[in-house]
């Protein structure tokens, strides 16, 4: 898959319906790993609300890292990416609130941990809330040549297990969100056949908006239709489309974080129902240095405990 401007977030993949109901998940897993084992060594556009992001270095707005209009719509994309590429790794807390078509919201809030270098990408994503979900971790070994390799911690069971790349589709823990959208789509982080439709009013700016015909098998969408703002070139609204279009990410705060613009608050919306994801990200930190040893199968295990 293509390699884009890297995870923060959250997304940013792996508990959903395998947290849900851990002896099922597990009959499910492809592969167990040892105990203590380590992976292998290389395996309507929206508007801005406002809002705070608890983090140091924090201010109200992302800086333009670009001025010139790009011509294409791989221009456009490859700016984007170029966005965040001075992050190294990164840290945060994540709160998702996920609500139904009846008004219930269920609360769910995680700690993140992100590096990348040499065209490798580690997550290492640990439930804090609900109770039922505590210790619950994943980790995720992404390489732009190779498939996904992908682990899940289950403390009930005190047993890391490895799941197949195909759950990258399934929605994360109940929400509107994938773990490809998380880890991939979010971040721009996606090949096909990409055609720029030029500009249009979004928030208080405007947006590039781009096209993009999706790679046949590779996600479980046909095309999607990006908003990049000119001035931050990041991501403000994605359009999903299958035959139809399925649901909307719409970002309604973006802050500059140690000089990074960092997108902190986003929802996924269903436009054939009223299910809602939202998404807030604080305490975000990068460039802290973060160890190789934090993002192995010992580590996931010692994090749920």
């Amino acid at each position: 898959m293509g390699k884009g401007i890297g995870l923060p977030v959250l997304v940013l993949a792996a508990v959903s319906a395998l947290a849900a109901d851990a002896p099922h998940a597990a009959a499910a897993s492809s592969i167990e790993a040892p105990d203590g084992a380590t992976p292998p060594a290389d395996s309507a556009p929206p508007s801005a609300n406002g809002g705070s992001a608890s983090s140091a270095g924090t201010t109200d707005a992302p800086t333009p890292p670009k001025s010139a209009a790009p011509r294409t719509a791989h221009d456009v994309l490859r700016e984007a990416r170029e966005v965040l590429a001075p992050i190294k790794d990164k840290s945060m807390r994540v709160t998702m609130r996920v609500g139904d078509d009846t008004g219930n919201t269920r609360v769910k809030t995680l700690r993140g941990y992100e590096k990348h270098e040499a065209g490798d990408r580690k997550v290492l994503w640990t439930f804090e809330s609900p109770l039922e979900l505590q210790g619950t971790g994943f980790l995720a070994w992404q390489n732009e040549s190779e498939a996904d390799t992908l682990w899940i911690y289950f403390p009930g069971q005190r047993r890391v297990r490895r799941v197949p790349p195909s759950i990258r589709r399934e929605n994360f823990q109940g929400s509107m969100f994938t773990y490809e959208d998380l880890i991939a789509v979010f971040f721009l982080d996606f090949d096909g056949t990409h055609r720029l439709d030029g500009t249009q009013t979004c928030g208080d700016g405007d947006c590039f908006v781009v096209d993009s015909a999706l790679e046949g098998g590779v996600f479980a969408y046909d095309r999607l239709r990006t908003w990049i703002d000119v001035e931050s070139r990041l991501p403000r609204r994605v359009e999903f489309f299958a035959d139809d279009l399925l649901k909307v990410m719409t970002v309604s705060d973006v802050r500059t974080i140690d000089g990074i613009p960092s997108i902190v608050r986003v929802e996924m919306t269903s436009p054939n129902d009223g299910f809602v994801t939202r998404v807030e990200l604080d305490e975000i930190t990068y460039n802290q240095g973060l160890d190789d040893r934090l993002f192995t199968i010992e580590a996931l295990s010692r994090h749920g405990k």
